[in-house]
């Protein structure tokens, strides 16, 4: 399912783009635009090949010239009149491997179909073949040079509206006029996007079928598959015509970084695989003519079904095992900790180097996967601590003022009481009058908002310290939940450098000598201290796991019987 996926862009005027233009490169021809007086010529691209098939598709009934990409890609203009509209959609898709130069063609022309009959508009089709080299300027091998094909659409629906003429006749009018406002938003297009992705994948299956090919096509991202791949970077047309010249670039190191350890590996990999499979056959030779030999084979499947039945009990479960194995180095990111540890590898040179080597590069891809969380849980443990150091102090603040507007409250109402207790006769006559506080003297009335204004700051300060200790004591909790994921992860990652040494002598050294910052101290602190025996027990705080001997696990890492 590693396939390259279909993509749409939007051409806009304020991207310097011309839609006439745009369709004269995707069908190599020569166009005039009338909009800018300029005349597009891409006839250099020659038809059949380059260009392997160019086309334009209209609805059933429209006119003329809605199939002459001339007139066509000229109306689409004029029907735009902002000098930052959007002036054309190109949805280019990636065409099957191995499929003759008509089938691809016939495939771009039903998807081209698909749109014509979905927004009821004309489509421009150009089928281009790929480039015979890649875009680090490398030469293509014969079976992955393809096609890709250009379905190029305006922006607007092509309908027919009638017009009153000037002595009061109506006529029909055909022309580009409702425009497309649902694709002008990433949100608002995800829907139509969506159907035309799985349309492609669709064409694609069936077409490949057809042809006895691989049938796998999916218009589903490495994401929405779950699979932890991570997509090489983009290089960009002016980065990818440098590279095709010779010029080496920042962005194509990178690639290069990705795509040479890569090939190191499926080249390595490729020799396990096959001496596996030779002995497969050997193997079913051998059962054909001894009966003994099939019976031994059937006892040894048996024990490791048994095994691997009693790893379900979760009281019993190895926390290595459960965890996912790493993909191989083709999707390790440039400067990861596997990628640093195959780098810095010796080549393998035996059968037997090859297999442990895989089985330690899984290891190693665990090893990363525990570091990266470790790494997220420092993160989580700073950002908390700098969290509950702002709260403390906003805490302490808050007591501090508190303190403070308790002391004003204090005074006040003290003041408040001494005026009271100074003109008795004023308050008890004002109090039997029921009079209001518009009634009051200023001194008094003065006196009793202070007091009043100081007892809801007093209020309001203590609301305050409340919340702030509740935020505290979430810290607190969620700080014990930190603690218990580090000793865990902590203790995974024993487990699984015990692991490592028991495949090579010398992968925990040096997968500590490719370390950097904080890798290199966890590393260190879990590393072995002891040698490892041929049933060596980790014990790790209050578990112990057990690590089975060299050749079982090596033979469970690698896939081998």
């Amino acid at each position: 399912m590693q396939h390259a996926r279909p993509h749409l862009q939007t051409h806009g005027r304020s991207q310097g783009h011309s839609a006439v233009a745009g369709a004269a490169y995707r069908l190599g021809l020569r166009l005039y635009d009338e909009r800018t007086k300029t005349w597009h010529d891409y006839r250099r691209r020659k038809l059949g090949e380059e260009i392997v098939a160019a086309l334009t598709l209209a609805p059933a009934g429209a006119p003329d010239w809605a199939t002459d990409p001339g007139q066509l890609w000229n109306r689409a203009e004029a029907a735009e009149l902002r000098k930052d509209s959007q002036v054309a959609r190109d949805y280019r898709i990636p065409v099957p491997l191995g499929l003759s130069d008509d089938h691809a063609a016939e495939m771009a022309k039903q998807m081209g179909q698909f749109i014509v009959d979905e927004l009821h508009t004309a489509v421009s089709i150009g089928l281009h073949r790929d480039a015979d080299v890649d875009s680090l300027g490398a030469v293509k091998p014969k079976e992955k040079q393809g096609y890709h094909a250009h379905i190029y659409f305006p922006t607007r629906r092509l309908e027919q509206l009638e017009k009153e003429d000037g002595d009061g006749t109506t006529k029909s009018d055909w022309g580009l006029h409702t425009k497309f406002a649902f694709l002008t938003g990433r949100r608002s297009s995800s829907d139509f996007v969506e159907r035309l992705n799985e349309h492609w994948a669709k064409l694609a299956n069936e077409f490949t079928a057809a042809a006895d090919l691989q049938a796998d096509y999916t218009h589903l991202s490495y994401v929405r598959q779950d699979l932890s791949i991570v997509p090489q970077p983009t290089l960009g047309a002016a980065v990818v015509a440098m590279e095709r010249k010779g010029f080496f670039t920042r962005k194509g190191n990178a690639v290069r970084d990705i795509v040479l350890p890569s090939a190191l590996y499926e080249a390595t990999h490729a020799v396990v695989v096959d001496a596996q499979r030779q002995q497969a056959v050997e193997d079913a030779i051998r059962e054909r003519t001894d009966p003994a030999a099939r019976a031994a084979r059937l006892a040894a499947e048996a024990s490791i079904g048994a095994a691997a039945t009693a790893q379900l009990d979760p009281a019993t479960a190895d926390p290595l095992v459960q965890a996912p194995l790493p993909k191989p180095p083709l999707t390790a990111k440039p400067g990861s900790l596997v990628a640093r540890f195959y780098t810095a590898a010796p080549a393998p040179n035996t059968l037997e180097e090859r297999q442990i080597f895989v089985s330690v590069l899984k290891i190693v891809g665990i090893v990363e996967r525990i570091l990266a969380a470790l790494s997220d849980l420092a993160s989580k443990f700073r950002q908390q601590a700098e969290d509950q150091r702002r709260r403390m102090a906003a805490k302490l603040a808050t007591d501090y003022e508190l303190d403070g507007c308790r002391a004003q409250r204090a005074a006040a109402k003290e003041k408040l009481e001494q005026w009271e207790a100074n003109h008795k006769w004023r308050v008890a006559t004002a109090r039997a009058l029921g009079v209001g506080e518009g009634a009051r003297s200023k001194a008094w009335q003065s006196l009793t908002d202070t007091f009043e204004a100081c007892q809801r700051r007093v209020q309001v300060l203590k609301t305050a310290l409340r919340s702030h200790q509740v935020h505290l004591d979430a810290f607190a909790a969620n700080e014990v939940e930190l603690k218990a994921e580090q000793t865990n992860a902590n203790q995974r990652l024993r487990v699984a450098l015990g692991r490592l040494e028991m495949v090579s002598q010398t992968a925990v050294e040096r997968l500590i000598s490719v370390s950097l910052g904080e890798e290199l101290d966890w590393l260190k602190a879990a590393a072995p201290t002891t040698a490892p025996t041929s049933e060596m027990v980790l014990a790790v705080s209050d578990q112990a796991y057990s690590v089975p001997r060299l050749q079982p696990l090596a033979r469970r890492l690698t896939g081998s019987r």
